[in-house]
């Protein structure tokens, strides 16, 4: 049996990542504006959840200070939600 390597990644056209993921939202019924950039905040608040400090998750996805506040990150702290949810700090 011949083992194959893996395929080499290629990197999606802008038009072929928003119409994918236009299609998968839509199949689930979902309505957003928000195509390509639909997971960075959740990704942002998720490193956020396992400590990550904000200047790592600024500079994972190229943002501003603006930016990553405004959009990205909860206006709550981390320190304090993480104690009253339980969990050490």
């Amino acid at each position: 049996m011949k083992i194959e390597p893996p395929r080499q990644a290629q990197e999606w056209s802008y038009s072929s990542h928003r119409e994918s993921i236009g299609k998968a939202l839509s199949s689930l019924g979902i309505r957003s504006n928000k195509k390509t950039h639909i997971n960075c905040g959740s990704s942002a608040r998720m490193a956020g959840n396992v400590c990550a400090n904000v200047d790592q998750i600024r500079r994972q996805g190229r943002w501003n200070n603006t930016t990553i506040n405004g959009a990205y990150l909860t206006n709550l702290p981390r320190e304090l939600v993480r104690s009253m949810a339980g969990f050490p700090t």
